[in-house]
């Protein structure tokens, strides 16, 4: 891995440990929550100032629409989303790893046959109308494990336990698995949700993940020093 590759990789992990990206495919209709982020000037009170005091808010803003199209790979991948507005066809292009993207939903799965819908352009009305996918997977997708509660703290790296590669970890904190201390304390029904979400095969019991979680935070633990010796 060279040297841009391991940038493109931390933004991507940033990204990842504050929101989660769903599975979703052209067809689907998705509601992609932007974040806008506002500025008004104001002149300030007393006049002598001459600097201009600014007033930044941040607000979100939901785009709803269908995904026509999926580009590119790792951190320039990008998809396009196509609503109806006023009667007019808008499109617009999202990064999938953008810092301005608060969260990504899928409201409605769709069945298609092509990888680019842009076909849809030049359709109104029925014409447009994409039937909606019912069959096991589609099933499977929407009643599918979404992943863990967001923890606190930053994340920690969990190539330090073995059997979890860069794109391991990359999938686990989509899940919102980005702590050691996570690992240690796995359930059996949290065991068996990785594994079949992110088709392991079996490897955290056989590699001893949670042996391994907990090992590391034994180490932790015992290179720290207790409150009490610390003020002696």
């Amino acid at each position: 891995m060279n040297v841009i590759d391991e940038i493109n990789r931390e933004q991507m992990d940033a990204i990842l440990a504050k929101r989660g990206i769903p599975e979703f495919s052209p067809g689907d209709t998705v509601k992609v929550m932007v974040k806008v982020i506002e500025s008004a000037e104001t002149d300030p009170k007393d006049k002598k100032k001459k600097a201009v005091e600014k007033a930044i808010t941040e607000r979100l803003q939901a785009y709803e629409g269908m995904v026509i199209a999926r580009s590119g790979a790792g951190l320039n991948e990008t998809f396009t989303v196509r609503k109806i507005s006023y009667g007019e066809g808008v499109e617009r292009v999202f990064p999938i790893y953008s810092p301005y993207i608060a969260e990504i939903e899928v409201i409605r799965r769709g069945k298609v046959r092509r990888a680019k819908l842009y076909y849809l352009r030049g359709r109104r009305g029925k014409a447009a109308r994409i039937f909606e996918r019912t069959d096991a997977r589609a099933r499977k997708l929407n009643a599918a494990w979404k992943g863990f509660k967001k923890p606190k703290g930053e994340p920690d790296d969990l190539l330090q336990i073995k059997g979890i590669n860069a794109d391991v970890m990359l999938r686990l904190k989509q899940l919102n698995c980005y702590k050691i201390e996570q690992i240690a304390n796995f359930s059996d029904e949290d065991i068996a949700n990785i594994d079949e979400t992110l088709n392991l095969k079996g490897a955290i019991e056989k590699q001893d993940w949670i042996g391994q979680a907990k090992a590391l935070l034994a180490e932790l633990t015992a290179g720290e020093v207790p409150a009490e010796e610390a003020k002696g």
